[in-house]
């Protein structure tokens, strides 16, 4: 006779279906109701964009406000460590793990005993964590969203442009 929420990811067709029923049973008509979802869904609330230098950026059709919210609720989704924010300037202070980064190699060069040697691990053995600022700027009705070095330049590396694809992923 209980009832218990479980887990599990965002299924917009669902979402969408029960909207859509939410707004019958609230007096829309049902033709109507169908056609406001489905002009909804067809949306798409981030883009991607680069820059011919190789400077990516995530373009957000939304207010600071909002944008800065979703930006944070994405990077915690996605797994970021976020340090440190700073609203006012529109900073995130993020450090990410690059599974790509030396963690694969090193695990492939090692041999059975050495792997089973856990108390000879050093600190050089694990993947090192880098800093990032995840700048979130208005621009005139929209928001960008870009990756920037530790120092504050725009970053125009591999792992950048992977953090971006793992927040448009979120952010869409």
């Amino acid at each position: 006779s209980d009832t218990k929420w479980q887990p599990r990811p965002a299924d917009p067709e669902l979402e969408a279906e029960m909207l859509r029923r939410l707004m019958v049973r609230l007096g829309v008509e049902e033709s109507r109701a169908k056609t406001m979802v489905a002009a909804e869904q067809r949306q798409d609330r981030a883009k991607m964009s680069r820059a011919t230098d190789g400077a990516g950026a995530l373009l957000l059709e939304e207010a600071f406000d909002r944008s800065w919210r979703r930006v944070g609720l994405a990077l915690d989704r996605v797994g970021f460590t976020v340090e440190d924010r700073d609203r006012s300037q529109g900073l995130y202070f993020v450090r990410y793990v690059d599974p790509d980064v030396d963690g694969k190699k090193k695990d492939e060069d090692k041999g059975v005993l050495s792997k089973l040697m856990f108390w000879k691990g050093s600190a050089a053995d694990k993947p090192a964590q880098a800093q990032y600022r995840i700048q979130v700027k208005t621009v005139g009705e929209a928001t960008t969203v870009q990756v920037l070095t530790r120092e504050g330049g725009i970053d125009r590396s591999e792992t950048s442009k992977r953090i971006l694809g793992l927040l448009y992923e979120q952010l869409k």
